[in-house]
């Protein structure tokens, strides 16, 4: 290992990627040292905080000990089988120079007991180690790296605009540098959110979104961003979840801190009833980047259909007032408004959610909604919406499955049932939550119901009673 850090000295790594990959380790870790135990990493001037570099020379000193002595002691490097890592090795050599310290022996033998007990651990625990890139990081043109960091702000606003203008920034830089996998990985990103936040249709977005990311892994094998952008395509549209759940894996082992990966990948658990898993995974993903907004409205989507409503409403309310052009929160409001039968709640996020979304059939359902809501309360509010969907379906301004939900609200299974099965030849990506959506509370001891789910490829929500 010695020999193989001296041959990168005196390089400038550019980001928290490169600087872990010169550890072997992910960036939490490194991020730990620096904020820990003083790892020497450099930040841009007037840049955001994860805009840092850093010189090999200096973290070859700071590994080696040269500089001051960190507060805590150093922690364990990870090591091939067999070898020694550097930093324990130079312990080994090291008398103690603690003030009346007379038994520099004993923390010889105790840095080699501590050596062997690293080996064995790590010996018993490859098999489920992450995949580490084995070369250098691929370093693009300047001005092509600035067009791929301006998308990626971009593309975190979760917005018709912000996705439009990530789009744009990821085209011109992978035409400026066809080699660039990273730019392609999430130009895919950009087609699978395209498909979720705009109005672009998903036969157009996803072939799209799945030809970007096989480019970033034909490029890079090891391209982690890329298999999880294929996992997301893969459930969404191939809707082929085993695959999915294989590649998010993947793409978490090759880049345990990628939140995004997380984040991903509790959605789909979501969607498939696996509550637990899914909090497990989003609170990793939060852990990872706690300033993301998409991250905790969707910790709040989970925690309402894990059963846990009130603490949903609590992020979610703050989060609505705190962040008034985002999406989501209005629309998981509603989502659960609805639910709980609080309709004037309900009819106000809704709505709000239409507004951002710039979607005019929804808003034309909810101006129905709101005379139907005046006339005959709760009940004509239901009426109302789905007289109003139906018309937009037809026009095809409306998926299927929304008056699908609204008529298993009113009671009416077999319209509920009819406006399912074409959902499910229509293959609308809103189908994806048939097995969790509380509007077929009411449906699930129905055979038909279950036979769709089924079909979807998911084992049917537990019958109450059953």
């Amino acid at each position: 290992m010695g020999q193989a850090l001296a041959s990168r000295r005196d390089r400038r790594l550019n980001d928290w990627k490169e600087i872990a990959a010169f550890f072997g380790r992910d960036e939490r870790t490194v991020r730990r040292w620096e904020r820990q135990r003083g790892l020497p990493v450099h930040r841009i001037s007037g840049g955001a905080r994860n805009l840092v570099f850093a010189y090999t020379d200096e973290l070859e000193q700071w590994l080696r000990g040269d500089r001051a002595a960190p507060a805590d002691a150093p922690e364990p490097a990870v090591a091939e089988p067999g070898e020694v890592p550097q930093a324990l090795a130079a312990d080994t050599g090291r008398v103690s120079r603690v003030p009346g310290s007379r038994r520099p022996a004993l923390i010889i033998a105790g840095a080699i007991a501590l050596l062997a007990v690293v080996a064995v651990a790590g010996i018993a625990s490859m098999r489920d180690a992450p995949i580490l890139p084995g070369r250098a990081a691929y370093r693009p043109d300047p001005k092509v790296q600035d067009l791929y960091l301006d998308a990626v702000y971009y593309l975190e606003t979760r917005q018709a605009s912000g996705l439009n203008r990530a789009m744009q920034l990821l085209t011109e830089a992978t035409t400026l540098d066809p080699k660039y996998a990273d730019a392609y990985a999430k130009l895919a990103d950009t087609y699978n959110m395209v498909s979720q936040f705009t109005l672009m249709p998903a036969r157009d977005a996803y072939p799209k979104a799945q030809a970007a990311a096989n480019r970033a892994i034909a490029l890079d094998p090891d391209n982690a961003g890329g298999y999880a952008a294929l996992a997301f395509a893969a459930f969404y549209w191939d809707k082929d979840f085993s695959r999915s759940r294989a590649l998010f894996e993947r793409a978490i082992r090759l880049d345990p801190a990628s939140a995004q990966t997380h984040h991903w990948y509790a959605l789909t658990l979501m969607v498939a009833g696996e509550t637990e898993r899914s909090l497990s995974e989003i609170g990793k993903a939060q852990e990872l980047n706690p300033q993301s907004r998409s991250i905790l409205a969707n910790k709040a989507l989970i925690l309402f259909h894990a059963g846990r409503a009130d603490e949903a409403l609590a992020i979610l309310q703050p989060l609505a007032e705190a962040e008034p052009n985002l999406r989501s929160p209005p629309e998981y409001l509603a989502t659960i408004y609805l639910d709980q039968h609080r309709w004037s709640d309900f009819l106000r996020e809704y709505r709000v959610a239409a507004v951002i979304s710039g979607n005019d059939a929804r808003r034309a359902v909810a101006d129905a909604a709101e005379k139907g809501l005046d006339g005959e309360g709760g009940d004509g509010l239901l009426k109302a919406m789905f007289a109003e969907q139906l018309r937009q379906y037809q026009r095809d301004r409306e998926p299927a499955y929304k008056v699908a939900t609204t008529a298993a609200m009113l009671g009416r299974s077999d319209d509920a049932i009819r406006y399912l099965e074409e959902s499910a030849r229509r293959k609308e990506d809103d189908l994806l939550g048939v097995r969790i959506d509380p509007a077929f509370k009411s449906l699930r001891a129905d055979p038909r119901y279950r036979s769709i789910v089924e079909v979807e490829g998911f084992v049917p929500a537990q019958v109450p009673g059953a």
